[in-house]
């Protein structure tokens, strides 16, 4: 359990505790329920337990406090079938640490609320809406009304003014009903925060993807700042390898076994070793880039130019070769400029 200074926003303290506390309220003490049934009574300075009072057997369903009392509602075991609500209002003395008499309320007693004006008055109801007003110190003195509901057992809170003047019953419908003792008595605030509704959520619009869909219909959202996935080519690694390539000779060799095939070991390396094969250690064949036509009849006479145009695998080797202007950019993603040849387009290997 925390203590909290709302002012500050700050923890002041905490408090270690083997009760699982879900209900409080504050009084004399610091009135704290457990889902057993119990109600802690803990000394609002240290935050330890004074005493603990076993109110029902089963879980609260509700409690208040008011001046020097105590009324708890609860739930009570059976010996066989589901818990049900207390036909009673249990009643604490805080002065005196001691249980009174309860309030008898057939009903089932679900909800309890103390009068802020009049300190040993309480207004219990239950889930089917029936109201008691009933006297602490005479629980006998009791004036009961009857709420109409939508649906039966759908009361949900009973909420108390602090001016006592009205209360207010909510139901599992969503709708509210405000009770008042006299009309012309009843103001409401004209200062009063805005009530705050969940965001709106934004319904997409349909869009049937297929065949006939191309991906340039799907928008992508424009970014002006880097995004995490730009590293710094400084801490960019080369994970994982190329597959060894299998020795001629074994191919050669190769004859059908079973479910596979066998071929004589070589023997050209050591048990368990391979050959590191990369991108940055290999020749370059797998990401180079295609040449042209002119190039493949040049290389077959043995006239190839010493010069020739940047391919994608020296991009990979070499990362600042298309400048440092281009830095922010991953490799991967950097424009490719086409550089052609003096026979243009038709120059092109399109097989």
């Amino acid at each position: 359990m925390y203590k909290i200074d709302v002012e500050k926003g700050v923890i002041v303290k905490e408090v270690p505790t083997q009760h699982e506390w879900y209900m409080m309220k504050f009084c004399r003490y610091v009135c704290a329920g457990t889902t057993s049934g119990a109600v802690h009574f803990l000394d609002p300075e240290t935050l330890l337990s004074v005493k603990t009072w076993q109110a029902h057997s089963a879980n609260l369903s509700d409690m208040d406090a008011q001046d020097s009392y105590l009324v708890t509602c609860g739930w009570s075991t059976r010996p066989y079938g589901q818990p049900t609500l207390e036909s009673f209002a249990k009643v604490y003395d805080l002065r005196k640490l001691e249980q009174l008499p309860p309030i008898p309320f057939h009903g089932g007693a679900a909800f309890v609320q103390m009068h802020p004006k009049l300190s040993t008055t309480s207004i219990i109801s239950s889930m089917s809406g029936q109201l008691q007003v009933a006297n602490i110190l005479d629980p006998n003195t009791s004036h009961l009304l009857q709420a109409n509901l939508g649906n039966y057992m759908s009361q949900s809170h009973l909420v108390l003014a602090p001016s006592g003047a009205a209360w207010a019953l909510a139901d599992l419908d969503g709708v509210i009903q405000i009770w008042a003792g006299a009309l012309t008595k009843l103001r409401f605030t004209e200062s009063a925060a805005p009530t705050e509704f969940a965001d709106e959520v934004v319904q997409l619009p349909f869009m049937d993807i297929d065949s006939d869909v191309p991906f340039s219909a799907v928008g992508m959202p424009y970014y002006r700042e880097k995004l995490l996935s730009v590293w710094p080519e400084d801490q960019i690694f080369e994970l994982g390898f190329l597959p060894p390539r299998i020795d001629p000779e074994v191919v050669k060799h190769m004859a059908p076994s079973g479910i596979g095939f066998r071929a004589p070991n070589p023997r050209k390396t050591l048990r368990n070793q391979i050959d590191r094969m990369s991108i940055i250690d290999s020749d370059g064949t797998a990401l180079a880039a295609p040449r042209f036509l002119s190039e493949k009849s040049l290389e077959a006479n043995g006239e190839a130019e010493k010069e020739r145009r940047i391919s994608d695998a020296e991009v990979f080797k070499n990362p600042d070769t298309t400048g440092s202007t281009k830095a922010d950019v991953p490799v991967m993603y950097r424009l490719m400029e086409i550089k052609y040849s003096r026979y243009g387009v038709d120059d092109f290997d399109f097989g």
